[in-house]
């Protein structure tokens, strides 16, 4: 991790990295823990089918309507602040969710989801104002920790529901973690003001405001590129999450083995750190990004097709790992362009506003639409026709994506 050059600004840069690991530390692990104990929780409040599947898909809606919002918020209040209140909703949804019966396991879903969509937006515009010339670096470490949170802490589920027989409590472990990003913040945004920007990071000269929030604001959403970089984004949220929602449901008619089944969606989500480690630092030190674009959709049309290919349990297994490696690298090189291709942190928020708002929308209604068809044909054939289609669009989103910058001048 590399930090600012001047002594004195070492420990203000050392508290906002601090404070960005444990904030990605809670970006999906409520999320997926909550799948992982999905049995657990439907047999101990008795909810239907349906309602586990709103409880499953609710976040992403919750991301979808409140991205924007963030961004808008940030301009008015300052990001660190908006993160630090998100991380308390965080804290305030998880114990909701495991404690306040059926009215707060919605209720408490909505909140934590509203708070780490916040997390979502700003921490690339933090990054993008505190780290301008870090940026792939600082976008690994988050991603990476935001990925190994929510798959270790999602395969920790099981031992740890049989260690504390409840899963209240094992849900309600990632609550600390919240509340210490939610200090740090704080902490970082009294001590900002007192001292003013760190060195390499350019202050934002802000226009007077006008009393209003701009959710979605024009100049950003004129720009193609602004458009380009929500399509991949999209398209490999629409990937992911209808994978994670059907992957048993599509092995197994397959034919693949129980075992085999298990494993693969343990793997499936792991995957994809090696790209979030590696992936940013390298894109950065590259002139364009475009053949690097191409190369990640072409790798991810392939693994679609050996997905659906794969006849055995070894090749289900290498074919899913496959998916899995290819899938992570869309989405921490999407994230890295949030910063990368904007001049300051404020156009960073915005534009991060706008792609997840849109992109994490495609992804709620990809696993719905992608059983409606199963149950049209009785078939996965033609879902994942469409998925290869998907991810024939990760080619040509990614050629689009690997040069240029969002202007300010329109």
């Amino acid at each position: 991790m590399v930090f600012m050059e001047s002594g004195q600004e070492k420990p203000k840069a050392l508290l906002i990295g601090v404070a960005i690991f444990f904030t990605a530390s809670v970006l999906r692990a409520p999320i997926t823990s909550l799948g992982a104990l999905s049995l657990s929780v439907q047999a101990d409040l008795g909810l239907s089918a349906a309602a586990m599947g709103l409880l499953t898909t609710l976040p992403l809606l919750i991301f979808a309507a409140s991205s924007a919002l963030m961004s808008a918020v940030s301009d008015k209040f300052g990001k660190k602040r908006v993160v630090s209140a998100g991380m308390g909703m965080v804290v305030l949804g998880i114990v909701l969710r495991s404690y306040g019966g059926d009215g707060g396991l919605f209720g408490g879903t909505v909140a934590l989801g509203a708070g780490i969509s916040a997390g979502n937006v700003l921490l690339p515009a933090i990054i993008k104002e505190c780290f301008p010339l870090r940026i792939g670096a600082m976008t690994a470490l988050y991603t990476t920790t935001m990925s190994i949170f929510a798959g270790g802490f999602a395969g920790a589920c099981s031992p740890l529901m049989d260690a504390l027989g409840e899963w209240r409590m094992v849900l309600v472990l990632i609550a600390p973690l919240a509340c210490v990003a939610a200090i740090l913040w704080l902490i970082s945004s009294v001590s900002g003001n007192r001292h003013g920007p760190m060195s390499g990071a350019k202050e934002v000269v802000r226009a007077p405001s006008e009393g209003t929030l701009r959710v979605f604001h024009p100049r950003i959403l004129r720009q193609p590129l602004t458009w380009w970089i929500t399509l991949q984004f999209g398209l490999q949220s629409i990937l992911f999450y209808c994978t994670v929602a059907w992957l048993p449901s599509i092995l197994a008619a397959r034919g693949i083995s129980g075992g085999a089944v298990a494993l693969c969606v343990a793997l499936f989500p792991l995957m994809g750190i090696p790209c979030t480690m590696f992936l940013p630092p390298l894109a950065q030190r590259m002139r364009s990004q475009r053949g690097l674009g191409v190369g990640i959709g072409v790798l991810c049309t392939v693994g679609v097709a050996l997905l659906w290919w794969a006849p055995t349990d070894g090749w289900a297994v290498f074919a899913v790992g496959f998916f899995g490696l290819s899938l992570g690298a869309p989405f921490c090189l999407c994230m890295f362009y949030l910063g990368y291709r904007t001049v300051n942190a404020d156009d960073a928020a915005r534009l991060s506003g706008i792609v997840q708002t849109l992109g994490y929308l495609m992804a709620a209604v990809g696993p719905t639409c992608l059983g409606l068809i199963y149950d049209l044909y009785s078939s996965w054939g033609m879902a994942f026709g469409l998925l290869f289609i998907l991810a024939c669009g990760l080619i040509l989103s990614g050629w689009k994506t690997g040069s240029g910058m969002i202007s300010q001048d329109r």
